[in-house]
């Protein structure tokens, strides 16, 4: 395509539905097919249309079913109701760059990181800023997560330009409750956040390791690291479901491979020799079943995700297959203006006919005469 994908994100209850941020402004959705030998549907399912600058950044609502968020280099943030491509509401009080965002784990929050070195959290629904507060003090890129216990956990560079982690008070910004060097690497931090086991995966542009830190009483504390000798341009995570259980792997990354021009699969395990199902390391997860509607949202609710146990949610399926995308039409029937429209190209179709009959005509005229 001649538009550059530049970022792609599954849903968290519908394995067979994905949504790509791409240069051109748009965000695009896609159905996959779960069958072998069937040609995939080259055709986005639904298009996303507002931004007027490339779509950088791009998440799910953690809770309600076909909400998703994207940023954009025209300096806001959008939220959209994909099954009918409507903007539900609107985040536009930047400056500068938008670098990375967050939802809260019920969805009614949204934090973000900017190239204006300020931390903003804004009401979901309205768009209003809630929370404001001076950022990494650094203009290079940095990443933000909302944890579980109101925490903000933020991934950058210093004032010196060396690499840190922070944490922060999401009720109050303007000052940072911890901070941890992590080295003076030049390469952007990009971290995973895990709310069931309360660990962060963190991977860095560049790198060729993959680090863990267990947050815990305000705390950051680091735990190991995974090395390998390719560097590394990115990495995405396999979504819990997904994990074997069998060999104590509590995450799976995806690792982009530039050098080599493949993905790599890097299994995060626990070394342990039994083989048994280890409760402490798989507690209950998010749910296939989304916990509101789209319409929910749209209505102003939040909800925290529904969850289940984690065999359970293993050895069930996806009960969505994708969706069939629906138009934006507020409730106003535009059944004749769309039968008008199509009667015109149908018109117009016949008037191209024709004159492609008459041009024929004369050529043949042409010849003759000739």
């Amino acid at each position: 395509k001649q538009w550059y994908q530049r970022r792609v994100v599954i849903t968290a209850g519908n394995d067979n539905l994905i949504a790509s941020a791409c240069d051109d402004g748009l965000v695009r959705l896609w159905n996959i097919t779960d069958e072998r030998h069937v040609e995939p549907n080259h055709a986005p399912v639904q298009t996303l249309q507002g931004h007027n600058k490339r779509v950088g950044g791009l998440m799910w609502h953690p809770s309600a079913e076909n909400i998703v968020a994207s940023s954009s280099y025209d300096n806001t943030i959008r939220l959209w109701n994909a099954e009918t491509a409507q903007e539900v509401s609107s985040l536009s009080s930047f400056t500068n760059q938008i670098t990375d965002m967050s939802f809260s784990g019920d969805g009614s929050r949204i934090a973000a990181t900017c190239k204006d070195k300020k931390l903003r959290i804004f009401d979901s629904h309205t768009g209003e800023v809630a929370v404001e507060g001076p950022g990494h003090e650094n203009m290079k890129v940095s990443r933000i997560c909302i944890l579980k216990d109101e925490k903000i956990f933020t991934a950058g560079f210093s004032s010196m330009s060396s690499r840190c982690v922070r944490l922060y008070d999401a009720r109050n910004l303007s000052a940072k409750l911890m901070e941890l060097d992590v080295d003076s690497a030049t390469g952007s931090l990009f971290p995973y956040y895990d709310p069931d086991l309360n660990l962060v995966f963190m991977a860095g542009k560049g790198d060729a390791n993959i680090r863990f830190f267990e947050l815990v009483d305000s705390q950051i504390h680091y735990l190991n690291q995974y090395m390998s000798s390719d560097a590394q341009r990115g990495i995405g995570m396999m979504p819990k479901r997904g994990l074997d259980t069998s060999i104590n792997e509590i995450a799976r990354a995806y690792k982009l491979n530039v050098a080599k021009k493949l993905v790599s699969v890097v299994p995060l395990k626990v070394p342990r020799q039994s083989k048994t199902f280890a409760e402490d390391l798989y507690p209950d997860t998010v749910d296939y079943n989304a916990a509101l509607t789209a319409q929910d949202f749209i209505d102003g609710k939040n909800s925290m995700p529904k969850t289940a146990k984690f065999l359970d949610l293993q050895g069930a399926r996806s009960t969505s297959k994708g969706f069939t995308a629906q138009s934006a039409t507020n409730g106003v029937d535009n059944s004749a203006e769309l039968k008008a429209l199509k009667s015109e190209v149908e018109a117009l179709k016949k008037d191209v006919a024709d004159k492609k009959e008459a041009i024929s005509t004369r050529d043949g005229t042409i010849t003759t005469l000739q």
